[in-house]
């Protein structure tokens, strides 16, 4: 047995806290619970501090209620177990009073709630957390619970306002943020993104939404749950989808309700679909997920949930903006050496129809220091626009348009580029990336550039950022004058 143990907290936390900042995180009592409770300050300061996004608290009855403790921090999960029969059970019992929910036959076996913490200044300047200015620091927690068939789970994923990144702190390259600010500051239409749970859509919509908030929009979110608080000039609403309050159902009231710009959390149904399109074409710009493998594959799942695909698919194609999808790869200390291919490796490459014209550069460094964004993003063009109202939609003909974009890399481009730019593992990408059987067929714009000047795809998009940045300023040169100057 492991005795639960966190060695960056040597000392209870909660021993260092005043009255009343105990009590703005937690009561703590004098009774048999004050060491679960304890427990559970250090275990939330613990993931806090370590800028952890999901903490699993998971009682098992069957074995003597031992407390298992997951914690998932960017550079992967830390476990710890509680191994003390006679406090087991308290800690459903707190987790359950700090979500003020009813304890006893009316509990339910699924639950979606939240609660908040409020960590003194002093502490999270202490931390590194923000700089030492006085103000509390302010953690939301969404608490999902499941009743097991040996015990029961809390899933708390932690959301940070002060840590969550502006636009331009996503580290996004120059062309492609360029395409995002461009759209989003349209007068209206939909912008999308994809991609399975946890690969980071809220935090990207969410970046959205406070490069837009200026004081001048009136800003709706609709969301189940609320992931981040908005706060910023102007009006700025969030509803809460829950009961007889379903996406469709808000999205018709918040039309009523003088909105810009619209958050839809997720689109999973033909009604939301529709009325989403209605706001869209009607001067608001919407914001939503959908699940989908590629950016390609949205286009294909939008169309499936138009209630008259005939008659929508030409309302879709004028009101679609932008598609992105987005996944997460750890980002590794930069330590790059070369080092030769395997041909597993080789093959995986040209059937995403890339190529490494150099010997390829990757990190050897095993330290992870988090996590960073892929995104496959398409602009929904004129040509393109025209392939999604066709008769049969045609997912390679859109990737054969989008893949000409400037902008435009593949979910696997982009990770070969991060981990020539040494923050990346080539093994992760493989396991973390599906293939693009259309770009095997159709080399894309980027790839053609490798060849041509003999560069990696961190080059090429060096010098498509440059090209950008020239555009914007208005500097009349070519693409193929900037690789030149950079190149040759």
């Amino acid at each position: 047995m492991i005795e639960f143990t966190l060695p960056e907290y040597p000392e209870l936390f909660s021993d260092r806290l005043d009255e009343d900042e105990r009590l703005a995180l937690m009561p703590i009592t004098t009774g048999s619970n004050r060491t679960v409770e304890c427990v559970l300050l250090r275990v939330f300061a613990f993931a806090v501090a370590n800028k952890a996004s999901d903490v699993h608290i998971s009682g098992h009855e069957l074995q003597g209620l031992t407390v298992q403790i997951s914690i998932r921090t960017p550079v992967g999960m830390v476990n710890f177990r509680y191994d003390k029969d006679r406090n087991g059970k308290h800690f459903r019992t707190k987790l359950f009073e700090l979500t003020n929910t009813p304890q006893g036959g009316s509990t339910p076996d699924l639950l979606s709630t939240r609660f908040s913490l409020r960590f003194p200044a002093w502490w999270a300047a202490s931390q590194g957390l923000v700089e030492a200015r006085g103000e509390a620091y302010d953690i939301d927690v969404r608490v999902e619970y499941a009743r097991t068939f040996d015990g029961w789970k809390f899933t708390s994923r932690i959301i940070n306002q002060q840590t969550a990144p502006s636009l331009e702190q996503l580290g996004l390259p120059y062309a492609l943020e360029s395409v995002i600010r461009r759209v989003i500051c349209e007068p209206s239409g939909l912008v999308l993104a994809t991609g399975p749970t946890g690969s980071g859509k809220s935090t990207l919509l969410n970046a959205m939404i406070r490069y837009l908030i200026n004081g001048q929009n009136a800003v709706v979110t609709i969301e189940n749950p609320v992931e981040y608080r908005l706060r910023g000039p102007g009006p700025i609403t969030q509803i809460q989808v829950h009961g007889e309050v379903t996406f469709a159902k808000a999205l018709r009231s918040v039309l009523r309700q003088d909105p810009d710009i619209i958050l839809i959390g997720e689109i999973r149904d033909v009604e939301t679909m529709e009325v989403a399109l209605d706001a869209a074409s009607t001067g608001h710009l919407v914001l939503s997920t959908l699940h989908a493998n590629s950016a390609t594959d949205a286009a294909s799942r939008a169309l499936d949930l138009l209630p008259d695909r005939t008659r929508d698919a030409v309302r879709l194609a004028e009101s679609l903006k932008l598609i992105m999808a987005q996944r997460l790869v750890y980002r590794f200390e930069s330590e790059p050496a070369p080092r030769t291919l395997g041909t597993y490796e080789q093959s995986w490459l040209e059937d995403n129809g890339l190529e490494v014209v150099r010997p390829l550069q990757e990190t050897v460094s095993q330290t992870r220091l988090g996590k960073s964004a892929l995104i496959e993003a398409i602009e929904i063009d004129y040509p393109i626009s025209q392939v999604i109202r066709g008769d049969r939609f045609d997912s390679d003909a859109m990737y054969r348009l989008a893949s000409q974009q400037l902008h435009y890399e593949t979910l696997v481009m982009a990770g070969v580029r991060a981990v020539e730019e040494g923050y990346a593992k080539l093994g992760d990408c493989r396991t973390k990336l599906e293939t693009n059987r259309s770009a095997g067929a159709a080399p894309p714009l980027r790839t053609t550039l490798a060849r041509r000047y003999g560069l990696t795809y961190s080059d090429v998009a060096r010098g498509i950022d440059q090209f950008v940045a020239d555009q914007e300023m208005s500097r009349g040169t070519s693409l193929d004058d900037v690789f030149e100057r950079m190149f040759r």
